[in-house]
C-alpha cells in the first residue's frame, strides 16, 4: 500500500433528541502556538493572530486540536499547557528542550479519541551550560477526560524513554539523539510512524491502539553519512528541521553542520548539508540518500502538500561566521536530478527559520531580520502556491503579522499526514448516510471504493450507511490509463453514544459552614460524566442553563464553567453529551440537588518517615482503616485532598501514595458516586526500624541454609506485614541458595513501608572435574580443569598445604601416583583427586638388598594404559628380554648372567597401542 494515506478519528453517535452534523475537515492543524506567546488560527479559513499563547520557546514547540478545530493542548517540550492556557493536570517537568529544534510532537493515539502522545527531544549540545545529562527522546500519554475534560498526562505514563543510540557506545549514550522528529500515518492506515535520527541511523517508532511500540526499525544509511564527531565535516546532533512528505514516500532532514566540539568561528557554520531519503510507510525503513545541498547553514525543511516540492531555508555565513543573509530554496521531487533542479526562491536578511505547512495549503515561514536579533519581530513570510515551479510560488516576504507577539526559530510540528487530503465526508452519525466526495483534483479512468464493512462502490461520489458504531478503514482505488494506483485510506471510527439516563440527578453536599440547608451549592458538574457517558472517556460533556443555548452552542465554545452555583433549589440544567471530535450529540435535562452532609472525623494517619521531614502516606489503606473504623457502608468511598475547596468539587485528588510533610489534610466521602460527607486527618510521621536497606551475606556451602531478616531486630514486628520475594510472610525466612531476595516491611496500620535487598552469595568448594596428562617422553605434563570460572583458583600437587599456583598446568610431572589439591580464595573447602602418570624409575640396583632390585615402569589403573608389553636393549640396540605385563620387573640379568653397569634402552607398548620408548640406568655397587 502506498504512502498516501492519512488517519482520521472522528466519534459518531446515536441521535435520540438533537442532531448536529457537518463534514469532516481536519483541523487538528488548526491552531498554532510558538515563539514569545505567539499564534495562529486557520478554523475560518484565513489565517488570525493568536495573543493567548503562554510558551516562551527559541525553536520546539508543538500543538493539537480536535478534528473540529477546537484548541487542546501544546508545549514547548517541556511544560503543557491546556485549552484554557493553564499549566495541564500533570504536564510540568517533560524532558524536551526549548532551544531543540524539534523538541516536540503530538500523535494520537489510533482508535482511542481524545488520547495523545506527546513525544518530546532533548538538546544534545556539546557546549551545554549545565551539568546535567542529556535525556534523548521520551513520549508520554495524554488523556482529554482527565481534569473535567481539560486533559492531564497520564500518570505512570510520563517521560517514558525511547532508545535511539548504542548505549554501549559512550558518546552516542551521552548525546542519545539528534533535534529531529517527524511522523505520519503508516501504510497500513491504522498506525502511526514516529521517525527520530542520530549518527547514521534512523529509528522509526511504530504507534498502534496499544501505544508506542518501543523496539523500533533501524535504519543505517551508509552512502554519505560520517563519524559521530568528524571535526571537518557533518555533525549529526545539529540543529535543524527533519519532515516526511504528506503522502509518506520520501523524508528530508536539514544539519546546520557545526562539527561536534569544533570552535564556532572560522568557517564552521559552512559545513551544513540537506539530504533527501526514500521512505516506506508500511515497513518503517528510510534509504537511498542523496545530497541536495552542501556547504551551507541549513534549518528549515518542508514539503508541499502534494509532496511535489521540497523547500529548505538557510544561512550564508562569512569566513568569521558572522550571518551574511538567509536563502529560501526549491526543489523539484519529479524532476530526475533533483538536486539539480535547486531554484533560490528568496535572499533576505531574515535568518533560516522553520517551514511550516499549513491547512490552508500555503507554508510558513519563521526567522527575523538579523538587525532584530532575539529581541522582537511579529512577521511571518508566507509561500502562497507551494505547488508552483520557481518564482510563480508567490512568495510574500515579512507579509503575515502576529503583533503584538513575537516569532523566533520554531514553529509547530504535526503528523505530515494531515495535509495529504484525499476524500472528504459527511453525515457521520450513526444513523445517518454518510457521503464521501473527492477532494482536490483527481484524475481516474474509474474508482473502487471499499467501505471496509464488507461494501463497495464504483460511484465518483458514494454514500453509505454504516450499520453498527465501530472503526472502518474505507480506502479509495483509481485507475488512471489502465494502470491501478496504490489505495488511499483513512480510518473511520463510528461511536455510538449511550442512552441518556431519564431523570439524572447531581448530588451535592450542602456547604459545610453553611447552616441555613438553603439547597445552594457550587456543583463540580463533570461529575456527572461517570454516569451520562457511561464511563466512555471518548465522550464529552458541555452544560448549558437552557436547551436553546445548547443548540446554538455549536462549537461548544460558550457552555457553563465546569464549577457552577445553583441559583434556586434542585435547579434543573441542559448537558451536551459530544463524541470527541465530532459534531454528533444528545441533549438532556439534570437537576442540581444539595443533600445533608455528614461530619466525618477521622484519628491521626501514620506514614514512614522518608528522612527528610517527610513521610510517605498510602492513602488507599488509610481509606480501609478509615472505612472500617467510621461503620460506614460498602458503597461509601473517601477521596483525599490538600484544600477544603477541592474537596468540596472532588477537583485534584491526591494520589495513592502521598508524600508530605506533617499536615492536616481534608476528606470527602460519596456515596454511589454522590456526596455523602466533608472531614479532616491530620497526617502523622512514624520512623521505620533503622535496618540496611541493601544487605549483603556471603558464604562457605557448609554454612547453608542461613537466615535472612533476623539482623533487624525489630522491636514490635507484630506492627508490620514481611512480605518476602518467596512469598514467606515471616519476620525471617530460610535461604539455600545465592541471588538477590526482597523483603517489603509494611507499617499494618499506614500501609507505608521500605523494601530492603539481600544479595546472597554462595561459595562453592571448587571440583576437578577431568585432568589432561601429555607425555613427554620421560615426564608428563598436566592441565587441571574444574568446575569453578572464578580467576583466583588455586592448584598444588601432592601437598594440601602448597605451595599453591595460579595456573592449572604442572609441567615435567614423574610418573607415578600423584594427588592434585585445588581450592579458591575462600578457601571453603580442599578438592582433591588421585592420578596415575605413566613414568619409569630412572635407575635400578639389582643387589639383592630389597631396594630397587627389579626394573620395571610405573603401573597405571586405567585399563587403557596398562602395560602390554615390555622391551629392554643395551646400547647397541640388542634385545635382551621382552616382559609380559604382568611381570615383577628385569632383574638384570640375561641368559642368567648379569648385566654390566650401563645405560640401557627399554619400548614399552600400552594396552592403546601407543608405543613410549626412553633410557635407565643400571648402577652394581661394589
Amino acid at each position: 500500500m502506498a504512502g498516501e494515506m492519512r488517519i482520521i478519528y472522528f466519534i459518531t453517535c446515536i441521535l435520540s433528541i438533537f442532531i448536529y452534523s457537518t463534514t469532516t475537515a481536519q483541523q487538528e492543524a488548526a491552531n498554532w502556538y510558538f515563539g514569545d506567546g505567539a499564534g495562529i488560527s486557520f478554523t475560518t479559513g484565513n489565517p488570525v493572530p493568536l495573543t493567548d499563547g503562554r510558551i516562551q520557546t527559541i525553536e520546539g514547540c508543538a500543538s493539537i486540536s480536535d478534528r473540529n478545530g477546537n484548541m487542546l493542548f501544546y508545549t514547548d517540550g517541556s511544560t503543557v499547557y491546556d485549552r484554557n492556557h493553564e499549566v495541564m493536570q500533570n504536564g510540568s517537568g517533560l524532558k524536551g528542550n526549548v532551544s531543540s529544534t524539534q523538541s516536540a510532537i503530538i500523535v494520537p493515539k489510533p482508535a482511542n479519541p481524545g488520547f495523545y502522545f506527546i513525544f518530546t527531544v532533548d538538546k544534545p549540545d556539546y557546549f551545554r551550560v549545565s551539568n546535567d545529562p542529556i535525556e534523548g527522546v521520551h513520549y508520554s500519554e495524554v488523556d482529554m477526560s482527565l481534569n473535567n475534560g481539560n486533559g492531564g498526562i497520564i500518570s505512570g505514563q510520563k517521560n517514558i524513554h525511547l532508545i535511539t543510540y548504542d548505549p554501549s557506545d559512550p558518546v552516542e549514550n551521552e548525546f542519545k539523539s539528534s533535534e529531529k522528529i517527524s511522523s505520519v500515518i503508516a501504510g497500513d492506515c491504522i498506525s502511526y510512524w514516529v521517525v527520530t535520527q542520530f549518527t547514521n541511523k534512523f529509528y522509526s517508532f511504530r504507534v498502534t491502539s496499544s501505544g508506542v511500540e518501543m523496539n523500533p526499525v533501524v535504519s543505517t544509511i551508509i552512502n554519505n553519512f560520517r563519524p559521530l564527531i568528524n571535526d571537518n565535516d557533518l555533525n549529526v546532533t545539529a540543529p535543524g528541521y527533519m519532515k516526511i512528505s504528506p503522502d509518506g514516500k520520501k523524508l528530508a532532514a536539514a544539519y546546520s553542520g557545526t562539527a561536534l566540539g569544533s570552535p564556532r568561528s572560522g568557517g564552521g557554520k559552512k559545513t551544513g548539508k540537506v539530504f533527501l531519503y526514500d521512505f516506506d510507510d508500511l515497513s518503517g525503513q528510510v534509504s537511498n540518500e542523496r545530497l541536495l545541498l552542501a556547504n551551507a547553514y541549513p534549518y528549515g525543511i518542508e514539503f508541499s502538500g502534494e509532496s511535489k516540492k521540497l523547500y529548505a531555508t538557510s544561512n550564508t555565513y562569512s569566513q568569521d561566521d558572522i550571518l551574511q543573509s538567509g536563502e529560501l530554496f526549491q526543489f523539484d521531487l519529479e524532476a530526475p536530478d533533483v538536486q539539480a533542479s535547486i531554484t533560490q526562491i528568496h535572499s533576505s536578511r531574515n535568518v533560516a527559520g522553520a517551514l511550516q505547512l499549513a491547512p490552508d495549503g500555503k507554508i510558513y515561514r519563521a526567522g527575523y531580520p538579523t538587525d532584530a536579533g532575539y529581541v522582537y519581530w511579529d512577521k511571518l513570510s508566507v509561500i502562497h502556491e507551494p505547488e508552483e515551479d520557481g518564482n510563480a510560488v508567490d512568495y510574500r516576504h515579512n507579509s503575515f503579522d502576529i503583533e503584538p507577539k513575537s516569532v523566533k526559530l520554531g514553529l509547530p510540528p504535526f503528523v505530515q499526514s494531515l495535509f495529504n487530503t484525499n476524500f472528504e465526508f459527511e453525515n457521520i452519525c450513526l444513523g445517518e448516510v454518510t457521503e464521501f466526495t473527492l477532494s482536490g483534483d483527481l484524475q481516474y479512468d474509474s474508482l473502487l471504493w471499499d467501505f471496509g464493512d464488507g461494501a463497495t462502490s464504483t460511484d465518483p461520489n458514494p454514500t453509505h450507511e454504516f450499520a453498527e458504531a465501530g472503526i472502518y478503514t474505507v480506502s479509495l482505488t483509481r485507475t488512471l490509463n489502465g494502470i491501478q494506483r496504490d489505495p488511499v485510506c483513512e480510518e473511520v471510527t463510528i461511536f455510538g453514544i449511550p442512552e441518556v439516563p431519564s431523570g439524572f440527578t447531581l448530588k451535592q453536599c450542602d456547604e459545610q459552614d453553611d447552616n441555613s440547608q438553603d439547597g445552594l451549592a457550587e456543583f463540580n458538574l463533570q461529575l456527572a460524566k461517570e454516569y451520562l457517558a457511561d464511563g466512555n472517556p471518548g465522550l464529552q460533556l458541555y452544560f448549558y442553563i437552557d436547551r436553546q443555548s445548547a443548540e446554538n452552542d455549536v462549537d461548544n465554545q460558550n457552555s457553563l464553567d465546569n464549577i457552577f452555583r445553583n441559583t434556586i433549589p434542585d435547579q434543573e440544567i441542559f448537558v451536551k453529551i459530544n463524541g470527541f471530535g465530532s459534531n454528533c450529540y444528545k441533549i438532556t435535562s439534570m437537576r442540581l440537588q444539595t443533600t445533608e452532609s455528614v461530619d466525618l472525623n477521622l484519628n491521626p494517619a501514620s506514614g514512614c518517615d522518608l528522612g527528610n521531614g517527610e513521610a510517605e502516606f498510602n492513602l488507599d489503606i488509610i481509606e480501609e482503616n478509615a472505612i472500617i473504623d467510621l461503620g460506614l457502608d460498602e458503597d461509601v468511598s473517601l477521596s483525599f485532598y490538600e484544600n477544603e475547596g477541592d474537596a468540596a468539587l472532588g477537583e485534584n485528588p491526591l494520589p495513592e501514595l502521598y508524600q508530605s510533610q506533617p499536615r492536616e489534610i481534608y476528606i470527602r466521602a460519596d456515596s454511589e458516586g454522590f456526596c455523602y460527607g466533608f472531614g479532616k486527618m491530620q497526617l502523622e510521621t512514624t520512623s521505620l526500624p533503622q535496618t540496611q536497606q541493601f544487605n549483603e551475606f556471603s558464604g562457605c556451602a557448609d554454612i547453608f541454609p542461613i537466615e535472612l531478616g533476623a539482623e533487624m531486630n525489630i522491636p514490635n514486628p507484630s506492627d508490620y506485614y514481611f512480605q518476602w520475594s518467596t512469598g514467606e510472610t515471616g519476620e525471617t525466612i530460610q535461604v539455600n541458595e545465592a541471588g538477590q531476595y526482597t523483603l517489603d516491611l509494611i507499617l499494618r496500620e499506614s500501609g507505608c513501608g521500605r523494601e530492603m535487598t539481600y544479595n546472597i552469595e554462595k561459595y562453592e568448594p571448587p571440583q576437578i572435574d577431568q585432568i589432561e596428562i601429555e607425555n613427554n617422553g620421560k615426564d608428563n605434563d598436566l592441565n587441571i580443569i574444574t568446575n569453578s570460572s572464578e580467576e583466583a583458583t588455586l592448584f598444588a600437587l601432592d601437598n594440601p598445604n602448597g605451595p599453591y599456583q595460579t595456573s592449572p598446568e604442572f609441567r615435567n610431572v614423574p610418573g607415578g601416583k600423584h594427588t592434585v589439591y585445588v581450592k579458591n580464595e575462600q578457601a571453603c573447602e580442599v578438592g582433591e583427586a588421585n592420578v596415575f602418570l605413566y613414568g619409569f624409575p630412572e635407575f635400578f640396583t639389582p643387589n639383592s638388598d630389597g631396594y630397587n632390585d627389579l626394573w620395571r615402569p610405573y603401573d597405571i589403573p586405567d585399563p587403557e594404559y596398562r602395560l602390554k608389553l615390555i622391551s629392554i636393549y643395551d646400547r647397541y640396540g640388542k634385545l635382551l628380554v621382552q616382559l609380559p605385563y604382568n611381570t615383577k620387573g628385569w632383574d638384570g640379568n640375561f641368559n642368567g648372567n648379569p648385566m654390566p653397569s650401563d645405560d640401557y634402552w627399554f619400548e614399552v607398548e600400552l594396552a592403546n597401542g601407543k608405543v613410549f620408548k626412553n633410557h635407565f640406568s643400571l648402577l652394581r655397587k661394589n
